[in-house]
């Protein structure tokens, strides 16, 4: 070859070269373009609760983002791919460019796996981004709810508070107490030895009458959290219980240790079922210990009582139809998962409901 045929040829290559790194450097400002988007994208969903963020969905859609971070369209790809032998022979022959030719060789590889993914890719990803807009925006909703009733509950918390500070003492309501925050103050709280509710009462009676060592095992039951528990017997359970510890204490005996928490752990239907089945056995046998030291069926015997006092005494120690009958409702209705109680219905529409005899009374 002459000198000047080898001067045309470097001459060509070189305006290749030119070329080749003007279309990069195109494909550069595009890439550039992209991250910037992809920053912005990253700093959107910083901003939300990682917490609520929807991780696992995000990161393969992520990963596919940054395997296409490069834009072009379908011609100067295949003029890429075309260009690609030739810049094979430039790495090998040239060894002062090998290091530039051997970066912008890798540049054409990835574009040829961008041309190779097409507009598929393209698609998948801006779906998965979509799926994933619309779960962040789910996530955010629901959080902005939980803390709006968040804020409700310790607003009124703090006014109860100020009310008691003041001199101005009352109940909290059921929603208010149960929450979790409190729960350190329900473990923890004295024995209730003066309140003349009914349950607490009769409680303290047959307390007192019952031996340590049935109090005691009464105690690990009542510190159980119930897989049915309503907020209203959570709350009196551990009201219960705190008397219990109280009458152990006051023997010289020691309790067994406070629970950690007032909420089961498991309250699948089956073990919902089973823990039915338990209340509704206690109650069909009849007045106990063990049944008055039950906080889930303080409103079946508040009921009953009701009922009872709403009628008219025997002349025997008969016990009137009614109250056979409805004991025997209470019992099924217990195993089917329903926790009666007094303000459910008016004492007419409990009276309706009793029409058959049994021979003993039963609570």
């Amino acid at each position: 070859m002459s000198s000047d045929a080898s001067t045309v040829a470097l001459a060509a290559l070189m305006d290749a070269v030119s070329l080749l790194r003007g279309e990069v450097a195109a494909l550069a400002q595009s890439n550039a373009r992209l991250e910037a988007s992809q920053q912005e994208i990253h700093r959107r969903l910083d901003v939300i609760d990682t917490g609520l963020a929807p991780l696992p969905d995000l990161l393969p859609y992520q990963e596919a983002i940054l395997t296409k971070t490069l834009e072009g369209d379908y011609a100067t790809h295949e003029w890429l791919k075309a260009l690609a032998p030739v810049l094979d022979r430039i790495v090998e022959q040239s060894a002062e460019d090998r290091e530039s030719i051997g970066m912008l060789h890798q540049d054409v590889i990835r574009v040829r796996e961008i041309a190779g993914a097409g507009q598929k890719g393209t698609a998948e990803v801006a779906l998965g981004l979509e799926v994933i807009a619309g779960r962040l925006e789910e996530a955010a909703s629901a959080a902005r709810k939980e803390r709006k009733a968040g804020f409700t509950t310790t607003a009124e918390l703090i006014g109860y508070t100020r009310a008691a500070a003041l001199g101005h003492r009352g109940p909290l309501p059921v929603h208010v107490e149960d929450n979790p925050m409190l729960e350190r103050f329900i473990l923890a709280q004295p024995a209730d030895l003066t309140s003349d509710e009914r349950a607490l009462v009769d409680w303290r009676t047959a307390a007192t009458a019952a031996s340590t060592a049935d109090l005691i095992t009464i105690l690990e039951k009542q510190q159980t959290p119930s897989p049915t528990d309503t907020p209203q017997a959570r709350l009196l359970r551990y009201r219960l219980a705190a008397i219990t510890r109280a009458k152990i204490e006051e023997r010289g005996a020691k309790p067994p240790a406070r629970p950690t928490t007032t909420r089961a752990t498991d309250r699948s239907a089956a073990t919902s079922f089973e823990r039915s089945l338990e209340l509704a056995e206690l109650w069909r046998n009849g007045e106990s210990t063990e049944l008055y030291a039950e906080p889930e069926l303080a409103g079946a015997i508040d009921l009953f009582d009701a009922l009872e006092s709403g009628l008219e005494p025997t002349a025997s120690d008969a016990v009137q139809p009614e109250l056979s009958a409805f004991h025997r409702e209470i019992a099924k209705r217990l195993e089917l998962g329903e926790r009666p109680t007094l303000d459910e219905s008016g004492p007419a529409a409990r009276l309706d409901r009793a029409n058959t005899v049994e021979p003993s009374k039963d609570r």
